[in-house]
This record gives C-alpha cells, structure tokens and sequence, in this order.
C-alpha cells in the first residue's frame, strides 16, 4: 500500500516544528512538576523498579510522543495539512501507540528481553503489511520474499538501537534531533515532502524535551520515550521508500545519520556473543560508558559523540547536490566510513590502554 504525497508550505513546516516544541517544552516541564510533587501518581511511580535508584523523573517519552502526535493530528483537523494523509497519520499512531505501550510496560515490569523482541517484531510486520517496506535496493536488487525479513530487521534494530544509548542524559534526544535535521535537510532538497515534514515535527517534539535532559537530567526518556522514538525515526527513513525514490542515496543517508547508535549496538551484539552471554541483555561497554570511564564529564562525553555524529552527517551531504557522483561514491564512501570508524575505534583503544597502564 503507498502512501500518497501532498503539498504543504513552507510555513506549515515551521508551524509544525514550533507547535511541537512549545507542546513538548509544556508538557514535560508540567511532567516534572507532577512527578516531583506530592500526589497519588507519585506514590505509584515510587514503587516502580525503574524508579529505584534513580533521582530523575522517568517517563519522560510521553511528553516527546504526546507532543509529536498532537501536532500532528491537530494540523491535520485545521485543515492545515492535506485530508488524506490521515491514512498515514493514523499507521503511524498505531505502531508508535503500540511501541509506547510496550515501553511502559517495559518500564514498569522489566519485561524479558525475547518477549519485548517478539512484541517488537510483531510491530514491525504490522507496519510492513501498512506500507512500510524496502522493496528494492537501487534499480538492480529486487529483494521479493527477503523484503519483509530487511524491513522487519531495519525497524527492529533501529528501535534497539536508540533505546540502547539512552543510558546516559542527553544522548539519545541529541542523536535524535540531529538526524531529523540531516534527514529533513535531504528530503527537503529531494522535494520528499511527507518524510521531511515528519522530520521537522519530531525535531520540535525532541528538542523540546532535550532542554531538560541535558546533564544533569531533569527527566529521563525510560523505554516509554526510547522505544517509539527508535521507531519512529526507522519509519520516517522508510517512507520515501514506499513513496517510490529508491535511490541508493535513500538508504546511505539514513545508516550515515544514524551510524553511532548503528555502531554501538553492531558492536554490542557481537561482543555479548564472543563472550558467550545473551546478546539482549545490558552491559557497560557501549561508548559513551567507555567515554565515561575516561574520566570525561557527561557533557563532554555526550559532546565528543555529538560532534563525531555531525562529521559524518556533512561528509554524507556530498551526493545531495552532486547526484552524478553516486554511482562511483557509495563503494567509496563506503570504504572512507569504515577507514575513519576503524581510526576512531583505535584513537579509543590507545587511549585505554595508556590510562590502564597509569
């Protein structure tokens, strides 16, 4: 099923990104006073586990989530954004409605890592059975059967991985709200107006919520906010697939925006196999842990891993406006991205070493 392309103006654009920051700015200042007062809800919060030990207010998603669907919905009533794109709005409040339930329940129970893979997996078929597919790669690789397989790995593993690296204040929202800005930046310039508009209005919601969780963090996102953020940002890099624009750039861009939570999770899953322990359960070896253990302040840790996200990010911008040099460069770019994580990976080690040897 494909999901039809309306115009809509560049002043709905900024409407939509500035509605969603004011709702999310509102609603999480009044989530903090809430909690942190005294009252019923608090008294149920407190006994949570994922409360215990913590002096931060979690659930902090629901003011990122709530923001980001409200807007949507309430531009879509004022007849600001095109009727029929309600098909659309609505898949995409059904699975992200689903994924934050998860993340509640989550949040609340600890659920088992296999049950939130299964739950998550079953999400994902939804939504590819909605139109959320990779189809094709390029104009060469039909997938046919190993379509569904792709998708539901893309989804799942992108969900994973921003819910992975929100383990420390301010990442995950960062992350976040940079690749909105570089997806929005290319999809903009591609005239792929739904996927761009989605973009920019989850940058508003985000960045909202990014004031007050930067360390020390006033409130955390919990699997509530991670989980559908994680989803949302797979699904908004999918839609220009089922929209027709297959270009090779269309699936660069995304891994390039997002490579540091891709990297971090890559490294985790096959690290937790070679020690021979299960690859869904924590650790403290993701990179900004080991930033952490160098001695580096929050703030600097989260700006260390911000900064080397950006590089890639403008690195990633040459085939936006020189299109002719695709073909060449993907093979290429492809070899310059491995080259400069090896020597990021290498600048770290040397740098452990050292301090383990002090």
């Amino acid at each position: 099923m494909k999901f039809s392309t309306f115009p809509i103006s560049g002043e709905i654009y900024l409407t939509g990104y500035f509605v969603a920051l004011i709702l999310s700015l509102g609603l999480t200042l009044i989530l903090i006073k809430t909690i942190r007062g005294f009252n019923f809800l608090t008294f149920l919060l407190n006994r949570l586990p994922i409360s215990a030990g913590n002096s931060v207010s979690p659930f902090g998603g629901v003011s990122v989530i709530l923001s980001f669907l409200i807007t949507l919905w309430l531009l879509l009533f004022l007849g600001m954004v095109d009727a029929r794109n309600v098909h659309l709005f609505t898949v995409l409040t059904l699975g992200v409605g689903l994924m934050f339930l998860l993340g509640i329940y989550d949040d609340i129970t600890h659920c088992p890592p296999r049950v939130k893979l299964f739950v998550q997996i079953v999400i994902a078929c939804i939504l590819y059975f909605s139109g959320f597919q990779i189809e094709r790669i390029g104009n060469l690789i039909d997938l046919g059967p190993f379509s569904i397989l792709l998708t539901i790995l893309w989804i799942v593993g992108i969900t994973n991985a921003i819910n992975l690296i929100d383990g420390m204040d301010g990442l995950a929202p960062g992350i976040i709200f940079f690749s909105c800005l570089t997806l929005a930046f290319v999809y903009l310039e591609r005239n792929i107006i739904e996927a761009s508009f989605l973009a920019v209005v989850l940058a508003g919601s985000t960045l909202g919520f990014f004031f007050f969780n930067l360390p020390p963090a006033k409130i955390i996102l919990g699997d509530t906010g991670s989980l559908p953020l994680g989803l949302l940002v797979s699904l908004i890099t999918l839609l220009p697939l089922n929209q027709g624009h297959t270009d090779e750039i269309y699936y660069l861009i995304p891994v390039i925006t997002l490579l540091i939570p891709i990297m971090d999770t890559t490294f985790a899953f096959f690290r937790r196999i070679l020690k021979g322990i299960n690859p869904f359960t924590g650790d403290a070896n993701h990179f900004h842990h080991r930033l952490e253990k160098l001695g580096l302040s929050p703030g600097k840790t989260i700006s260390i891993l911000f900064a080397i996200g950006f590089y890639f990010d403008l690195t990633a911008m040459v085939p936006v406006y020189r299109i002719h040099l695709i073909p060449n460069f993907i093979p290429t770019y492809f070899v310059f991205i491995v080259v400069n994580v090896a020597i990021l990976i290498f600048i770290l080690q040397r740098i452990e070493k050292k301090q383990n040897h002090d």
